[in-house]
Parts: structure tokens; C-alpha cells; sequence
């Protein structure tokens, strides 16, 4: 036996409001915090790995500056599915939305991707090191994955109501 049950109105809004905050705070976090540090054996230098970093090759602070740049796609994919910006069909307002669940779960893929590149680099130019993840990680892995869950569930809401 199937019960429906009723959806409040508001909750669809919520969510892209929710997408639209955590978007904003993991691209702002992704641009001016640190993504990974590790220190080297000895005197214990220690280095960040982020965009402004010297240490950091010039393809991964390509790959951080196209994550920070995913979030604000996110941002705006979700203020078009909350206060409609351009004018367009029903059918393109949908895959609007749609690009939106799929750049935020490119997010959360690119943000392991970059996490793997991080590891593979410090492994490579240092033998003893100790390292962690930063802001930066945690920003790109849990504002894609709620992103991701955000935009899903407001187009379960979607499906629901038509």
C-alpha cells in the first residue's frame, strides 16, 4: 500500500536555497583555503598544496580553479530553478535543473580526482612526510555531495507533484 504524502510547498524552495548557500561557501572556501599540507621529514617544513601555493604544479591549480568554479555554475543553476534569471521554455528550465544535479555530482568526482593528484604529488617529492586534507577538501566533498542530494530530491519533489 502506497501513501503520498503531502509535500509543503516551501520544501522545494528550501532546497535550492540550501544548494544555493552551500555552493556559495564551498566556492568562496575552495578560492582562499588550503586544499591539502603535508611537512617534510627533518626541521619539519611545512608547505600547502591550494592556488596561490608555489609548490603546487600549474595543472592542479587549473583543476582547484575549475572546482571553485563548478560551485558558483551550481550557485546560479540553482537561483534559476528558484528566481527563473532567463527567460526560457518549461523543457530547457528542466534540463537547467538537471545540469545542475550532474555539475555538482562533477564536483563531488573532480573533488576526488583532485584529492588522488594531491596524494600522488606529495608521495612523489617528499619520502617522509605527513599530510592531511584541508578546507578546501572538505568544502568540495560535502557541498557536492549535498548538492547533489539537493538537487535530486527537489526533482523527486518535481515528479511528485506533476
Amino acid at each position: 500500500m502506497s501513501e503520498q504524502r503531502e509535500v509543503p510547498e516551501y520544501a522545494k524552495r528550501a532546497l535550492y536555497v540550501g544548494t544555493m548557500i552551500l555552493s556559495l561557501v564551498s566556492a568562496i572556501l575552495i578560492f582562499t583555503s588550503e586544499f591539502g599540507w603535508w611537512y617534510e621529514g627533518g626541521y619539519y617544513y611545512g608547505y600547502d598544496y591550494d592556488i596561490y601555493a608555489d609548490y603546487t604544479p600549474g595543472f592542479h591549480k587549473f583543476l582547484l580553479v575549475i572546482l571553485g568554479i563548478g560551485f558558483i555554475f551550481v550557485l546560479l543553476m540553482a537561483l534559476q530553478q528558484l528566481y527563473p534569471v532567463l527567460k526560457v521554455s518549461k523543457d530547457v528550465d528542466k534540463k537547467l535543473g538537471l545540469s545542475g544535479l550532474f555539475v555538482s555530482l562533477g564536483m563531488l568526482v573532480l573533488t576526488l580526482l583532485i584529492t588522488i593528484l594531491f596524494f600522488v604529488y606529495v608521495n612523489s617529492i617528499s619520502t617522509l612526510w605527513d599530510s592531511g586534507l584541508g578546507t578546501s577538501f572538505y568544502a568540495g566533498l560535502f557541498g557536492g555531495l549535498l548538492s547533489t542530494l539537493f538537487f535530486w530530491f527537489a526533482g523527486r519533489i518535481d515528479k511528485q507533484t506533476t
